[in-house]
């Protein structure tokens, strides 16, 4: 086997049909002597955040000398970012000699269940296989696609779960209201367990509230009035919160900020139960956490920013933060997405602040037709040109003329990977 084969096993469409239960993980687990019982767990779902709030908590514990596993998705550049510990990816050579262990079973594991495994139920168990190899002390474990039935959902009680938000995204397999939404996301909720939300509208919280109830799970909720002195740049914000003074952030956006409040008291309840965590280890782990590709600053002349927005909510942070950081300024916007998402919405939210707007295709197959898209811009007065490719886009970023432009290159994260590739 080489990474090849890996990527064909972990990071290729396989599956079956809709999934209603965890019955083929679990199998999966079982046959690989159930490595996540050996470990201990930060379980995070959300519909957007997950990654950032992931990054805030993997520093902090990092700082406290914690060997700390993560597992995010999707990547950006490589599939080895996808399963760290303490911010080192995964070698080639480790990733291949876990997943043969993995694949090993996968077959008797279909048969036995009659139906295929997900890809990424397969890469689930590398990393928790993978994981328990490296004996890490704490695992930071992100849900993939909702939370009841995510893969990620067949550890046991984890030392602390975190909800990070509520969205409008994968209607189609979650349910097409927030309350639905809601409903798969709390399924991370277990019995005796600790809890952590942002604030949501009351009948969002209320499913949480009524499920951490029927859990016997403490429910606790961050909390923005206690948010003071707060500062948004282009590159991170500075803010205090209860006894935490002149906090910094090097991630740009409020929501970020919310984010790492979310790490802040998903910290505090770690501390409680006798993890060695310090206020200091919080405050560097914040300053230290990085998470690529929301609303990242990549160039200075021109300001180019990428940003991972692919979903309504996600976009609304995104123009959150351009009401802050340019306020008077109009902005070219390099804008790519896929065919099955309501692309005309999420762009015409940016339309109060765009000087331009360029299309691109994030993918030759299941992204949007770029020429469509600007004719339908252009038909609502905007000024908008297609680019045939990513190639024609870094062409575009290499010869602006002027250097006082401000860029933000946002949609789908295949596209945003594939712009960080090329400035990396």
């Amino acid at each position: 086997m080489d990474m090849k084969d890996v990527i064909a096993l972990v990071n290729t469409n396989r599956g079956n049909g809709k999934k209603e239960s965890l019955n083929r993980m679990h199998t999966l687990l079982n046959k690989l002597n159930n490595p996540e019982k050996h470990l201990s767990f930060v379980h995070i779902a959300g519909s957007n955040g997950k990654g950032s709030t992931a990054s805030f908590i993997a520093q902090v514990l990092t700082q406290a000398n914690i060997k700390t596993g993560v597992f995010t998705s999707p990547h950006l550049i490589k599939v080895n970012e996808r399963i760290r510990i303490n911010e080192q990816l995964i070698s080639d050579d480790a990733f291949i000699s876990v997943t043969q262990k993995v694949a090993a079973v996968v077959d008797e594991v279909e048969n036995e269940c009659g139906e295929r495994l997900y890809s990424f139920e397969i890469l689930t168990a590398v990393a928790l296989l993978y994981f328990k190899e490296e004996k890490c002390d704490l695992v930071i474990l992100e849900a993939g696609i909702g939370g009841r039935l995510d893969a990620t959902n067949t550890i046991p009680v984890p030392e602390v779960a975190v909800i990070t938000s509520i969205g409008m995204d994968h209607t189609r397999v979650l349910g097409d209201s927030l309350e639905k939404i809601a409903e798969e996301k709390a399924g991370i909720i277990k019995e005796n367990g600790d809890i952590v939300i942002p604030v949501f509208k009351p009948l969002v919280e209320q499913i949480f509230q009524k499920k951490a109830q029927n859990k016997n799970a403490k429910l606790h909720k961050i909390d923005p009035s206690k948010v003071e002195h707060i500062t948004l740049r282009d590159k991170g914000s500075t803010f205090s919160y209860k006894s935490f003074k002149n906090l910094r952030i090097n991630m740009s956006g409020k929501h970020q900020v919310n984010n790492a409040l979310l790490a802040i008291e998903a910290a505090r309840i770690l501390k409680d139960k006798g993890w060695n965590i310090s206020d200091q280890h919080i405050t560097d782990g914040l300053e230290k956490a990085y998470w690529p590709g929301r609303m990242e600053k990549i160039q200075e002349k021109p300001a180019v920013f990428i940003d991972g927005a692919h979903n309504p909510e996600g976009v609304e942070a995104l123009t959150a933060s351009i009401k802050v950081l340019f306020p008077k300024e109009k902005l070219i916007f390099l804008v790519g997405m896929m065919k099955d998402k309501d692309y005309m919405k999420m762009i015409d939210k940016v339309l109060p602040h765009a000087k331009k707007i360029y299309t691109v295709s994030p993918d030759p197959y299941r992204g949007f037709d770029p020429e469509t898209v600007s004719d339908q811009l252009r038909q609502k007065g905007v000024q908008s040109e297609a680019l045939a490719s990513t190639t024609e886009l870094y062409d575009f970023l290499t010869n602006l003329k002027d250097k006082d432009d401000t860029i933000i290159i946002y949609g789908s994260l295949y596209l945003i990977g594939e712009v960080k590739k090329h400035f990396s």
